[in-house]
Parts: structure tokens; sequence; C-alpha cells
């Protein structure tokens, strides 16, 4: 993978983040939940605002009770027809989180105008995806799992940069770490180095060969060096578990 210039692949990304409900004048019967921390080793931790544009949701979760992973392929179907139709862009891909004690399915969801979110769930529901009806949540952190397509750019040799996503860096790591092995590797790491204004999360890409495992990096001011380093570290933590 380090010689390869250009990877688009299906992976997923596991992030904490806190979740409650989407705050909206619109009334939704389905249960929507926004990010209240979309980059917690970024903003939150060191109390850096957010600009005016950064102050919409990043990511809406839809809760969904019809479809799970296994339903993929007819989601991808579905989301594909309504961008035929629907004029405004955004983003779904299938995830799962934690919801008061159990695992559910959910529509992660970005758009550059929310206020037609609306119409967009609505196309959902037209093609038969069913959702969880809307109830209170109160301000919770979750572990979300979310399938996507990567499309990264290498900038260095086993360094990429997401294409889609401004200021978002992957590299790969030698294993997978469980969630509570990794956020504690993460916590390590940031306490021992001068920059710690950066998120982590985890992430891998199917390839033929197997799982890549990726750390995914959010850092408005990263540079490869840092990024190096971050890898370096990483793999040392990753190897103390083998």
């Amino acid at each position: 993978m380090e010689n390869r210039k250009h990877i688009e692949s299906l992976g997923f990304v596991i992030k904490k983040e806190k979740l409650t409900n989407l705050a909206s004048d619109h009334k939704f019967s389905e249960l929507l939940l926004e990010d209240l921390d979309p980059f917690p080793g970024f903003y939150d931790h060191f109390h850096i605002p957010m600009s005016e544009t950064e102050q919409k949701p990043r990511s809406i979760f839809a809760i969904v009770r019809s479809m799970s992973f296994e339903d993929m392929d007819d989601f991808i179907r579905i989301t594909r027809s309504i961008k035929k139709a629907f004029t405004h862009r955004f983003d779904a891909v299938m995830g799962r989180l934690e919801l008061q004690n159990s695992q559910v399915s959910c529509i992660r969801i970005y758009m550059d105008d929310y206020s037609v979110l609306p119409e967009l769930i609505n196309l959902f529901n037209k093609h038969g995806i069913a959702f969880l009806s809307n109830k209170v949540v109160k301000p919770y952190s979750s572990l979300i799992n979310v399938r996507k397509y990567f499309v990264l750019e290498a900038i260095a040799p086993g360094i990429y940069r997401d294409e889609d996503l401004p200021d978002t860096y992957y590299f790969p790591v030698n294993k997978y770490l469980p969630w509570n092995k990794f956020e504690a590797a993460t916590i390590s790491i940031r306490n021992n180095w001068d920059h710690k204004v950066y998120d982590a999360a985890q992430a891998g890409i199917y390839t033929k060969a197997g799982v890549v495992e990726l750390v995914r990096i959010y850092d408005r001011k990263s540079t490869v060096e840092h990024l190096n380093y971050l890898q370096e570290k990483y793999n040392i933590e990753v190897n103390r578990s083998i």
C-alpha cells in the first residue's frame, strides 16, 4: 500500500462522538441525532472555537429499524437513485452506533444545506427505509462505526490525504487495536507530545489481501513530519499489544 499514489476503496471509520437529538425548527417524526463534538480531540478538549461555517452539524445520524450492514448493497442503490432526483448535494453512508445500551443501525448524513433535510428523509422513507420514532435522547458518548468509500492521495510514503474531507489524513499501522486500547494509546501519545491539537480515529480499507488498518487524523495544522511521528508512535503502541 505504501507505494500506491492513489487509493479508492470501501472501508470503515470507528470513532467516539457525543450525540443528542438534532436541534431543528422542523418537527421530525423520525429519530435524528447530531454530533455535538465532531472532532473531540481537536475542538472540545482544547476549547478551540468553531468558525461560523463549522457551527452547523458535521453529521446527522438517522436511526433506522429496517436496514443493517447486510443490506448495504440495497442502501447504495437507493442512495444513488435519490441523488439522481434530489438537486441538493449530500453524502449518506450506513453506520452503527450505541443507543441506550443497544447497538442500532443508522444512516450518517452530511449536507451543505440542512434546511432540505426533511425532504431527503422523506425520500428515504419513500424508498422503503423505516426510521425509529423520535424520542428524547440526552447527550451521551457513543462509539460509531460507519462504512464509507475512501478516495485517498499519497502525500508521502505511507501518508494519505482524504480527497473529500479537508484536513483529514490517514496512515497504516501494523495491527488492529480494540477501541479501549486505541483510545488509551491516543491519550498516551498526546500527553507526551507538544502538538496536542488533533483528533484521532480508527479506520480501515478492504484490499484483496485483507483489511489494511489505518489511523485517521484530523488536524488543520498537520505536516508530513507530524504524521510520520504519529505513525511511528501508534506502531509502537500496536506492537506492545502483540
